[in-house]
């Protein structure tokens, strides 16, 4: 435990004397004893495991040459746990829950996984040969990956080459007898019954299990009889200590405090039913602003700190069916993941919006997507939610949700009166790669018509959408070339194409990459053009090599889409 941590936990022992047993000890061989019976477990509003594999091998590193760990921090269980348990990670399930681990997470769960060999793509070994920075015992790790039931590297399947390299498996020093045989056993078949090498290996081996199981990690406990209050107290304060705690895992606690649910389960089941949620930004984020928003709240920390959890766990399948609606419409509309949606703001205002969709006739589901559709493309090009964004959401959403729910005609939210970009903006605009609201929203545009590659025909869609690349459809070398002065990063002389058509077209200038397509693919240069189409590119301007009249007819293209998209009507190219 760091003295940050230590220091707060004095401060609240100030207060509270006589809550706290401190400067209590346990073996390692004592704590994995407990994990493995289930006696040591985790309150569920516990963070997940989180450790890098190179904090993993400093911490076995730290055991092996005897360095201080840190101290745990439990909490003392008596009959049914104050909050609903779940075990460490890959431990077994079960068995009568003693303790719940509030402070030690990380490195309870790295020590178990490390000695039961439990990490799929990596392997631990004692090393004889190297050593640390420090010139104590080294811990080397090696990358597994696996094919057709094997592990490669294939060596790491034979003891006699992993000895020859000077490796021991970590996993031969877990404390208990079964383990020791097993150690004796592998030493045997890497020491192909050398009995002199058997005993000398061995008693090495044996001196690092020694070390494991004795290993001291001292511990402060609060004692049963603590309230769940309090027990979240302290959980928030020796978790802000070193690492902060985001505003989900504050709020997990409270929940479960609240309501006895689990927004860990609750997200399982959100992301099992609705996986390409995920595709658009962090789900914690998303879930808790658009609970917000469901709330009649602004999406911001305090609203959220301050929502009815009960509400949120009644509104759940309400949340969930918003969320699978959302991703439908967004993926119809080809706004196809977070590294290309032009602004956050509007997704959580989507789904809450959506949540209201299950109730209504086919009609009014199509009257739904029409206003949604002006809604979203409003949000990704007027300047409504560059500023004051979690004030102008909620009133948009509150004008949205009576015409919506209640099937008011006169619904009109300020977003709908904010002026669209002028062609000038359009001619403009950056480079979408980077996050520039305005031109993500022009290379949304561009992916309406199905943005068809170049050169292998595919369509783009979410199986794709990650291999595709930012090209320049005027390639910035030709630009330079020509010695044009028209800057080449603009969103307008953008297409996403795969990578492999993008190294195909390097600097060539677009008429002649336009004929090796025709005359590559059997189809000639009536599917170029269609191609050509599906990206929203103007044909005439680049059959002429002509840059600056390229990039003013697909200003003038974007801009007939923006009013229909925007207007609340489909558009393709």
């Amino acid at each position: 435990m760091s003295i940050a941590r230590a220091e707060s936990l004095n401060r609240i022992g100030d207060n509270n004397r006589g809550k706290y047993v401190e400067a209590r000890n346990r073996s390692l061989s004592e704590w994995l004893a407990a994990v493995r019976a289930g006696q040591a477990q985790l309150p569920r509003f516990q963070r997940f495991e989180a450790w890098s594999y190179s904090q993993v091998q400093s911490l076995l590193e730290s055991v092996l040459n005897d360095l201080p760990i840190g101290a745990m921090f439990v909490l003392e269980v008596e009959g049914n746990p104050p909050f609903h348990p779940r075990p460490i990670n890959s431990a077994p399930g079960g068995g009568r829950v003693s303790e719940l681990l509030l402070d030690g997470q990380q490195r309870i769960t790295a020590l178990w996984k490390s000695l039961q060999g439990g990490y799929p793509e990596r392997d631990f070994f004692v090393s004889f040969n190297e050593k640390t920075d420090y010139e104590g015992i080294a811990v080397h790790s090696v990358k597994v990956s696996h094919k057709d039931g094997k592990k490669y590297p294939l060596w790491l399947n034979e003891p006699e080459k992993l000895l020859d390299r000077g490796y021991i498996p970590v996993r031969l020093l877990e404390p208990g007898e079964e383990a020791n045989n097993a150690a004796l056993q592998w030493i045997k078949e890497a020491c192909r019954e050398d009995q002199e090498n058997v005993f000398s290996i061995l008693m090495r081996v044996n001196e690092w299990r020694a070390r494991f199981s004795s290993f001291n990690i001292p511990f402060l406990s609060l004692p049963k009889s603590t309230s769940p209050a309090q027990v979240l107290e302290v959980f928030t304060r020796i978790n802000t200590g070193s690492t902060p705690l985001s505003i989900f895992d504050i709020i997990t606690a409270d929940i479960e405090q609240a309501v006895g649910e689990s927004l860990h389960d609750l997200l399982e089941n959100l992301n099992g039913r609705v996986p390409g949620l995920a595709r658009y930004g962090d789900v914690q984020d998303i879930v808790l602003r658009t609970a917000a928003l469901m709330q009649d709240k602004t999406p911001d920390r305090p609203s959220i700190l301050n929502l009815d959890w009960e509400q949120v766990v009644r509104s759940w399948s309400q949340l969930v069916a918003g969320s699978e609606k959302a991703v439908e419409f967004l993926e119809a509309e080809k706004v196809l993941d977070g590294s290309r949606l032009p602004i956050f703001t509007a997704l959580p205002a989507l789904i809450a919006l959506w949540s209201h969709g299950a109730v209504l006739s086919p009609d009014r589901l199509g009257e739904t997507r029409t206003l949604l559709r002006k809604f979203m493309w409003r949000a990704f090009f007027t300047e409504r939610y560059e500023s004051s964004a979690h004030t102008a959401v909620i009133q948009d959403v509150r004008e949205l949700t009576k015409a919506i729910r209640d099937g008011a005609t006169d619904a009109s939210p300020p977003i709908f009166t904010y002026t669209l970009p002028t062609t000038e903006d359009l001619l403009e605009a950056g480079w979408p790669k980077k996050k520039d609201r305005l031109a993500r929203a022009i290379l949304l545009v561009s992916l309406q018509g199905g943005a068809t590659d170049l050169a292998d025909g595919g369509p783009i869609t979410v199986l794709n959408v990650n291999q595709r690349e930012y090209h320049h459809i005027f390639p910035a070398g030709y630009l330079r070339n020509i010695q044009s002065e028209a800057p080449a990063n603009l969103a307008l002389n953008c297409a996403l194409i795969t990578w492999k058509t993008n190294r195909t077209i390097q600097n060539k200038e677009p008429l002649a990459y336009m004929r090796d397509r025709a005359e590559a693919n059997s189809l000639g240069d009536d599917e170029t053009v269609f191609r050509l189409k599906s990206h929203a590119i103007p044909e005439e301007p680049l059959r002429r090599n002509d840059y600056p009249e390229f990039i003013r007819s697909r200003a003038t293209e974007v801009a007939l889409a923006i009013e229909a998209l925007t207007s609340g009507r489909p558009w393709s190219p």
